[in-house]
C-alpha cells in the first residue's frame, strides 16, 4: 500500500503545486483575492480588507491573510496567489486518508478515499483557482474530522480534550475565512449523527469545548474590526449571510432547490461514472457497511448539509464543496466491497465505454481543428496555437489508453489506480494549453499588462468595474476612480472619505477637459463603447478601451 499513496503523493504535487503558475489570472475573483491582500501588504493595514482602496466587507480576513502570506514569501505572481487553494485541498485530503485509516483500518479504503476526493473535477478545479472556497472546505474538513475523532473516544482523556479543541479551532479558522457557515455545516452534520447513534446526551457536553476555541480564535480580529469599522458585522451578518439563506438580496444567486444534484455528479467526474458500482456494493452490503460508525457519519456529513445547502436561496457551485469529503469517502469504501465480493463487469464495461469516448472524442476534436485550419469554419484554436490542441488531443489518447488498461488489468488495486492516474497529463496540461479566445474576456492581464510603460506614478486612472480588479493588480495602483458605478464595491463607496471616487460621464468630460495629454488613462471593455462619452477614445484590441490624453 504505501507504494500508491507515494504515487498519490507525486501525482498531488505534479497536477496542483507545480502547474499553478501555468495560466494566466482569471477576473474578477483571482485579481480580487490578489488585490487586496496585495493592498494590505503595501498599506501595512491587515485588518480591514480593501480593493482599489475602497472598503470591502464581503468575507472576513482569513483568506486575504494567506494570500498576502504567500505573495510575502513567492512574489506577486499567479502561483503565490493559488497556492493556498491548492495547499488547502492537500491539507484536506490528508485529513481524509488519516481518518479513514484510522476508523476503517484499512490502507486501500484510505489511500483511495484521498485519491477520490483529489481527483473529483470540481475539487481540482477551485483547488487550483484562486478563491477562498478550498481554504474554507479544509477548515471545515478539518472540523470535521477532528470531532470525529474525539467523538470516537469513549472516555475523557487528553486527546478526547484534544481533538475537541482541534475542532473548534478549525471552525474559528472557518469563520475568518467565509463567515457563519463554519457553523451551519458541523451542526447541519453532527446532530444527526449523534441523534442516530442514539448519543443525544452528548449534544449537551461535547460542544462546549469546540465553542470556547472556536470564540478565543475568531475573538480578536472580529473585536478588531467591529472597533474600526463600526459597520462591518452588520453588512456581514444581514446582507451576506441572512439576505443571501432567504433569498432577498438580488446579487444572491437564486437557484431552484434541485441545482445541486446535478453539481455534486458533474462536480464528482470521473468518479461520478462509478456511482452505479458503488450504488451495487452498498445495496449488497448495505447492513455491513451501515453498521459502521465512520460510514454513518459521512452519511450525515454529505446528505444534511447538501440538504441545508439546497435550501438556502443564494447558491453558487462552490457552496457543495463540503460535501465532496464524505462522498469520497463513501465511495471509496463501497468501491473497495465491490471489488473484493467478486465484482468487476459493471466497472470494466464502464471503462470500455469510458476508454472508446475519449479515443472518439480526441478523433473527431482532430478532424475538426484540421478542418478549421482549412479555413472551412472557425476552430477554437487559431492557426498559431496548434501544438496546444495537438497535445491536448495526445493527452486525451493517454487518458484512454489509461482507463483500457483499468480494464485489461487483472487486480482491482491496479484497476484503481489506472483509472486514478491516468489523467495526469490532461489535468497538468489543461493549465497550458487553452485557447487564446477563452482567455480574451476573462484573461485581462494579457491585455493591461502591454501597456504598463504609459502607468505612470502620477497618472489618474479611470475604469469601468468589469475592469477594475484587472487593473489594480496589473497596475500596482489602489487610488482608481470608477466610471459611472462603483460594481461590487458600491457599499464601500457610500462611505464620506470615498464618495468622490466615482466619476459620471459630465465629470469625466470635465476631467478629461482639465487632465494635461498622457496623465489620463481610461480602461473599459469593449462591449461597454456605447456609454462612453464621446471624446476622442483610442481603440486598443477589441475587448479593452485604452486611451491617453
Amino acid at each position: 500500500m504505501q507504494k500508491y499513496l507515494i504515487a498519490l503523493i507525486i501525482f498531488y504535487f505534479a497536477i496542483y503545486i507545480i502547474p499553478l503558475g501555468g495560466r494566466p489570472l482569471i477576473t474578477p475573483d483571482e485579481y480580487r483575492y490578489a488585490e487586496i491582500p496585495r493592498e494590505m501588504i503595501e498599506s501595512g493595514d491587515w485588518v480591514t480588507p480593501r480593493l482599489a482602496n475602497v472598503r470591502y466587507f464581503e468575507k472576513p480576513v482569513m483568506g486575504y491573510w494567506l494570500n498576502a502570506i504567500a505573495i510575502s514569501l513567492f512574489g506577486e505572481n499567479a502561483f503565490s496567489i493559488r497556492l493556498s487553494s491548492a495547499i488547502s485541498a492537500g491539507i484536506s485530503a490528508l485529513l481524509i486518508w488519516l481518518m479513514v485509516r484510522r476508523f476503517s483500518k484499512d490502507e486501500e479504503t484510505a489511500w483511495l478515499s484521498a485519491g477520490i476526493f483529489l481527483t473529483c473535477g470540481l475539487i481540482y478545479f477551485v483547488g487550483t483557482f484562486a478563491v477562498l472556497d478550498s481554504p474554507t472546505t479544509m477548515f471545515l474538513n478539518g472540523a470535521m474530522v477532528s470531532f470525529f475523532f474525539a467523538a470516537s473516544e469513549e472516555k475523557w482523556n487528553r486527546f478526547k480534550v484534544l481533538a475537541l479543541a482541534m475542532a473548534g479551532i478549525f471552525c474559528g479558522l472557518a469563520f475568518l475565512t467565509k463567515g457563519f457557515l463554519a457553523f451551519a455545516v458541523p451542526v447541519a452534520a453532527i446532530v444527526p449523527y449523534l441523534l442516530w447513534e442514539k448519543r443525544w446526551k452528548e449534544l449537551f457536553i461535547l460542544p462546549w469545548i469546540p465553542i470556547l476555541t472556536a470564540v478565543m480564535v475568531a475573538l480578536p480580529w472580529a473585536l478588531m474590526i467591529h472597533f474600526r469599522e463600526s459597520d462591518y458585522w452588520h453588512y456581514f451578518f444581514w446582507v451576506e449571510h441572512v439576505q443571501r439563506l432567504l433569498g432577498k438580496n438580488a446579487t444572491q444567486h437564486p437557484e431552484p432547490f434541485w441545482l445541486y444534484i446535478p453539481i455534486l455528479i458533474g462536480g464528482a467526474l470521473p468518479w461520478a461514472l462509478l456511482l452505479p458500482c458503488a450504488f451495487i456494493s452498498l445495496r449488497k452490503n448495505l447492513r455491513q457497511i451501515s453498521s459502521r460508525p465512520l460510514l454513518r457519519y459521512a452519511a450525515c456529513w454529505l446528505v444534511f448539509p447538501f440538504l441545508f445547502f439546497s435550501a438556502s436561496s443564494g447558491k453558487l457551485a462552490t457552496y457543495i464543496l463540503p460535501c465532496f469529503a464524505p462522498l469520497a469517502i463513501i465511495m471509496a469504501m463501497a468501491l473497495i466491497a465491490y471489488f473484493r465480493t467478486g465484482c468487476s463487469k459493471m466497472f470494466n464495461g464502464i471503462c470500455v465505454f469510458f476508454a472508446w469516448a475519449l479515443f472518439a472524442g480526441a478523433a473527431g476534436f482532430t478532424v475538426y481543428q484540421i478542418l478549421a485550419a482549412g479555413n472551412m469554419f472557425p476552430g477554437l484554436y487559431s492557426p498559431a496555437e496548434s501544438w496546444k490542441w495537438i497535445l491536448a488531443v495526445a493527452a486525451a489518447l493517454i487518458w484512454g489508453g489509461g482507463i483500457y488498461t483499468a480494464w485489461r488489468s487483472p487486480k482491482y488495486r491496479l484497476k484503481l489506480a489506472f483509472f486514478m492516474f491516468s489523467p495526469l497529463l490532461v489535468i497538468f496540461l489543461a493549465n497550458y494549453v487553452a485557447p487564446l479566445k477563452v482567455l480574451e474576456g476573462k484573461a485581462q492581464g494579457l491585455y493591461l499588462s502591454q501597456f504598463r510603460d504609459r502607468v505612470k506614478p502620477d497618472s489618474i486612472l479611470v475604469v469601468h468595474p468589469n475592469v477594475m480588479h484587472a487593473a489594480a493588480w496589473e497596475f500596482r495602483k489602489s487610488g482608481l476612480l470608477f466610471f459611472t458605478h462603483g460594481g461590487e464595491l458600491e457599499y464601500g463607496l457610500k462611505y464620506p472619505d470615498a464618495r468622490d471616487r466615482i466619476i459620471s460621464k459630465t465629470q469625466m468630460r470635465e476631467l478629461i477637459r482639465k487632465t494635461p495629454p498622457g496623465k489620463l488613462i481610461f480602461i473599459m471593455r469593449g462591449d461597454f463603447r456605447e456609454d462612453v462619452p464621446a471624446a476622442g477614445f483610442e481603440a486598443y484590441e477589441h475587448e479593452i478601451m485604452f486611451s491617453n490624453f
